[in-house]
């Protein structure tokens, strides 16, 4: 009877301690931060590279990688900033946008991209 009552015992201690252990490790894997694989990167930069996307504009994919200020819409769109960082223009700045290496000659709302395309944005001056 006794070694009976000491197995239940230590039964029921090693079921309270895989509940406890269960608990810590479940709190401790669900206060890790989550990233999502959809993240909008949101730093300031003074440069973004994407690749194009067959029939999508310049304008469209950047917007959907970074936040965009900007003034007009679509043909007429003039970018004034990329995730926070604004063109100064008592500097003399302003976004620029590359296609392939070379300077874009339309605007980003007008520039519809192939896959084979990369598109880079720079802080430039003039």
């Amino acid at each position: 009877m006794k070694k009976r009552i000491i197995i239940i015992v230590a039964s029921i201690l090693v079921i309270a301690g895989l509940i406890v252990g269960g608990v810590i490790w479940n709190n401790r894997n669900n206060s890790a931060p989550r990233v999502s694989e959809t993240t909008t990167v949101t730093q300031p930069t003074t440069s973004l590279t994407y690749k194009g996307k067959a029939g999508v504009t310049a304008l469209a994919l950047l917007q959907q990688a970074a936040k965009v200020e900007m003034t007009g819409t679509g043909d007429m769109a003039y970018v004034t900033g990329i995730n926070g960082t604004t063109a100064d223009t008592t500097k003399k700045q302003y976004w620029e946008f590359d296609v392939n290496g070379a300077s874009a000659s339309v605007g980003a709302g007008t520039y519809v991209t192939k896959d084979s395309d990369t598109i880079t944005w720079k802080l430039s001056s003039y």
